[in-house]
């Protein structure tokens, strides 16, 4: 049998983050919850009346253990509550091409991918950011006759660090189908197939078009998914987070077609393996939102403590993204040499019937939307689904929120909508984007202080693994914006207010985390500085000394 204990921590800055922003210095934990919190001597007072009454009842008394926190810094556990775990997972398999910055090194590391190879095996890159490279005319996707001058004797897929945008070289569009006489079988594909002047296909591919791509890639071996998801949440664990809202694939009908498929099997088959620390809230990724209902039962089954593993809603796709140029635009982007202002994944009219129907189901609905003229589109949506349903505005969601003129914020505001975004987007945009959007819209493009000023809720995400999970190098992004329209700057305590209380209501979770109370899960930080105290530019470089989920340490610094 376990012995029992009651664990107080005194003598530190502990930041609540409940209604008050309320600040104390001593907590104290039982099993896997908060038993009391305030001023150290109201808590062991109340921990001397608790262990009275329970000695009582009980036969074996319970041990106390004492931490001195020496001045350090207590804060709820971090949520993420957007980012991809199954893709996170695979992409640890696979070669990270976030760091380079010519095409020269892009040719070294896929010649020496394939000599490392067995014959047969496809070159996997992520994360590639072009924009990034040194010399501005290189500052292009490749297409596949550039892939197929590094390499051309094994299938490359490369995908842009957004996930929305892929090239292959020829030898991938040979095993596919796809040529200038084959194209027009695919014409009912969402998303594009690129093609140059002659007609035939540049090996690029957008949106719902990478689907034919993915039905033919290999998938990684179970062994390599295992190892993976153990350095995923060692990892996850690292930035502080306890607790993800995680879109996962469920069926062939989504945008990963068959190779989605697999996703939830994956993840399902890891939570049984324990190898998942954190808590999860799934938003999954289906045209049929009965689905839902089936899942969550199935979901609800694997939970060896409540609440651990919940299936939250559906994930449904407005528009691209800023970075493959697919963001839906009221105006063409401004550095497009052919006009073009992006499109729609899915139509309003598709988007109301599926939003209506997992709305009906009582399910949440996370929809991704990233231009302005998206946003416009899938706010007047959710306007139309609220009627009649008051009080209901919480199982509304967009996600990333990008582009935002001042009325859709206003409207936003009326509806009580909550947006999910994730500032670690302006850590890898500022250097461009205005190239991209031009100088009178970028005034609009993450407008953190402009939503909070509004009233929005804004919960923190991070896309992951399109982004760093590193929760406090995006609060940093949030208070300094790398001096990216510095007028939507926020204060640390409402940045830190996204990634705690803000993601576990956004989550439908708050009333069992995003802040210390009296009852709440044990989901805690033991910080080395004081996050509210620090400048601005330290942020990204907080400590974080012990992580605790449940009331179990799952991140300790040696």
């Amino acid at each position: 049998m376990n012995e029992e204990m009651i664990h107080i921590f005194y003598n530190g800055e502990i930041l609540t983050f409940d209604q008050g922003n309320s600040k104390v210095n001593a907590m104290a934990i039982f099993q896997d919850k908060i038993l009391t919190i305030g001023m150290e001597v109201e808590v062991r007072r109340e921990v001397e009346k608790f262990l009275k009454s329970y000695n009582r009842t009980h036969p074996n008394k319970i041990k106390v253990q004492e931490t001195d926190l020496g001045g350090t810094c207590i804060v709820p556990g971090f949520i993420d509550a957007h980012m991809h775990p199954g893709l996170y997972i695979i992409f640890k398999t696979q070669l990270d091409l976030s760091g380079v910055r010519s095409y020269a090194e892009l040719e070294d590391i896929l010649k020496k991918e394939d000599q490392r190879l067995e014959p047969g095996k496809w070159i996997l890159g992520l994360k590639l950011m072009e924009e990034t490279f040194k010399d501005p005319v290189e500052r292009r996707f490749p297409n596949r006759y550039d892939l197929d001058k590094m390499c051309s004797s094994r299938p490359i897929l490369i995908f842009r660090y957004d996930g929305h945008i892929c090239v292959v070289n020829s030898a991938v569009l040979e095993i596919i189908g796809i040529n200038a006489t084959t194209l027009k079988k695919f014409t009912s594909i969402s998303g594009e197939i690129k093609v140059d002047s002659g007609g035939n296909p540049t090996g690029i591919f957008t949106e719902g078009a990478m689907s034919l791509i993915l039905d033919k890639m290999p998938s990684p071996d179970i062994q390599q998914l295992q190892e993976a998801a153990k350095k995923v949440s060692t990892e996850l664990a690292s930035f502080g987070i306890t607790t993800c809202g995680g879109i996962i694939q469920a069926g062939e009908e989504g945008p990963a077609g068959k190779a989605g498929a697999i996703e939830l099997a994956l993840i399902e088959a890891l939570i049984r393996e324990d190898l998942l620390e954190q808590d999860y809230v799934f938003y999954i990724i289906t045209d049929k939102p009965k689905k839902l209902k089936r899942l969550r039962k199935s979901i609800s089954k694997l939970n060896k403590e409540p609440n651990r593993f919940v299936v939250g809603g559906i994930k449904l796709f407005a528009d691209g993204t800023f970075g493959a140029s697919t963001a839906y635009m009221f105006e063409p982007f401004a550095d497009s040499p052919n006009g073009t202002c992006g499109f729609m994944v899915h139509e309003k009219e598709e988007l109301y019937k599926l939003a209506k129907e997992t709305f009906e189901l009582g399910f949440q609905i996370a929809c991704h939307t990233i231009g302005d003229k998206a946003n416009r589109i899938v706010v007047d949506m959710f306007q139309d689904l609220l009627k009649g349903f008051e009080g209901k505005a919480r199982q509304c969601r967009i996600e990333h929120a990008s582009q935002l003129t001042r009325e859709v914020i206003t409207d936003i505001a009326d509806l009580g909508l909550i947006l999910v975004c994730q500032p670690a987007f302006i850590n890898s945009e500022y250097t461009w984007l205005e190239k991209r959007l031009g100088p009178k819209r970028i005034r609009y493009t993450y407008p953190f202080r402009s939503l909070i000023d509004a009233g929005v809720l804004i919960a923190g995400a991070s896309d992951a693994p399109v982004e760093s999970a590193n929760v406090f190098k995006a609060i940093q992004a949030c208070v300094t914006r790398n001096g990216f329209v510095v007028e939507e700057v926020i204060p640390t305590i409402e940045a830190l207010r996204m990634f705690t209380i803000n993601a576990a209501y956004a989550l439908g979770q708050e009333t069992i985390k995003g802040s210390l109370e009296k009852g709440k899960l044990a989901d805690f930080l033991i910080l080395k500085q004081n996050p509210i105290s620090l400048p601005s530019e330290q942020l990204g470089m907080i400590q974080i000394l012990t992580t605790y989920h449940r009331g179990k340490p799952i991140y300790l610094v040696e």
